[in-house]
């Protein structure tokens, strides 16, 4: 069975971030939350519209904690929705927070809805033991992957470039890093029909 076989087998709710871990043909450790759009979307879809393909969503961050024990609980920050790159800019100088930057390989899903449209977008954390910052990302250091967001990658060779496009941060949430296991994330986003006269 392969990964997109066990990602359509995992429970996603219409607007949320569904977070879970894959290995041996199971999927365990599912936890989801409602996404939290950001403004960066708005210069993306301008972009988009104006005939920029390289403003569409490129990669996902999964940001995750190194902790004292498998039994603690990662520190989810507060943000807000103006924030953009600048925070995973100022990981490099946490002790024990990191993300990693994966490319959206598979196409998106795009279903028609009663009250929309509803965009699927899915990221899977690469074979890497370490972040984007030089951290270690395994069972060892009790690596818990706890929030993420979707991102644009206008030029995919330069991060400092990247627009948040949407976070989330499940709430009391953390799926651990166990060896022979991915971690995949699931962000489902919805359009929905403006009203007459918008």
């Amino acid at each position: 069975m392969n990964v997109l076989e066990l990602v359509e087998r995992a429970p996603v709710q219409r607007g949320y971030t569904t977070l879970f871990s894959i290995g041996s043909g199971k999927v365990r450790q599912v936890t989801f939350k409602k996404n939290q759009i950001m403004d960066g979307i708005t210069t993306c879809s301008a972009r988009l519209f104006g005939g920029a393909p390289n403003f569409k969503a490129g990669a996902m961050y999964f940001e995750y904690q190194n902790l004292a024990s498998e039994i603690d609980d990662p520190t989810p920050p507060a943000f807000s929705k103006d924030e953009g790159v600048e925070y995973y800019s100022g990981l490099q100088y946490s002790p024990n927070v990191d993300f990693i930057r994966v490319p959206i390989l598979v196409a998106p899903a795009v279903s028609e809805r009663e009250a929309g449209t509803l965009l699927t977008l899915y990221a899977v954390t690469p074979a890497s033991d370490y972040g984007f910052w030089g951290k270690p990302f395994d069972a060892l250091n009790n690596s818990a992957v706890y929030g993420g967001a979707v991102v644009a990658t206008p030029d995919v060779a330069s991060p400092s470039a990247d627009v948040v496009i949407a976070r989330n941060y499940p709430t009391a949430a953390k799926v651990l890093k166990a060896p022979g296991e991915q971690i995949c994330m699931v962000w489902s986003i919805e359009f929905v029909k403006p009203v007459s006269g918008s």
